[in-house]
């Protein structure tokens, strides 16, 4: 048995864990009454899938979230807001309590746009991520320049442009 093997095993045993059977998961349990849901082919598969932001109590779900701007997993513990990604084959769901602690996605609608991989702007984000596939997501910030939330063919990642403010 070798490292990778221990790593993979660990990894699944952890997922795994994270979900008890009796608790649906985010995606299964689908956008709570009144929410925005986006369309999009987020990961490239051809396939169109669904995106909406889940704000919660501090009684978090018992799952894990991706974090991409740390690149890691993450407990969903008290963390009142994240983006569920619904995938034919997976549920994402996306977290960074400091990004999405900030007013713009707090007071109001969340500052959400789908950037479908054909538009002429998502040419310019292709320099920043060159591996980028699928319809992108630009998250908006408080510096008023959106962050591009996308799928590299493993992993969502982001990517912040060199505009500046």
């Amino acid at each position: 048995m070798n490292y990778r093997t221990l790593l993979y095993g660990g990894l699944a045993a952890l997922l795994t864990l994270s979900v008890p059977s009796h608790a649906a998961t985010p995606c299964q349990a689908g956008p709570p009454a009144g929410a925005s849901v986006l369309h999009g082919d987020f990961d490239g598969d051809g396939t169109a899938d669904r995106l909406w932001v889940r704000r919660q109590s501090r009684a978090a779900i018992p799952a894990l979230a991706w974090d991409p701007w740390n690149a890691r997993l993450r407990r969903n513990a008290g963390v009142p807001f994240m983006l569920v990604l619904d995938r034919r084959d997976a549920c994402t769901l996306i977290q960074n309590r400091r990004f999405f602690s900030t007013p713009i996605w707090n007071e109001g609608p969340p500052p959400l746009q789908i950037l479908p991989q054909d538009a002429p702007q998502a040419e310019s984000w292709r320099t920043f991520a060159p591996r980028w596939r699928g319809d992108g997501i630009l998250l908006g910030s408080e510096a008023g320049i959106d962050i591009l939330l996308y799928w590299d063919g493993r992993r969502f990642r982001v990517v912040h442009s060199n505009e500046t403010p």
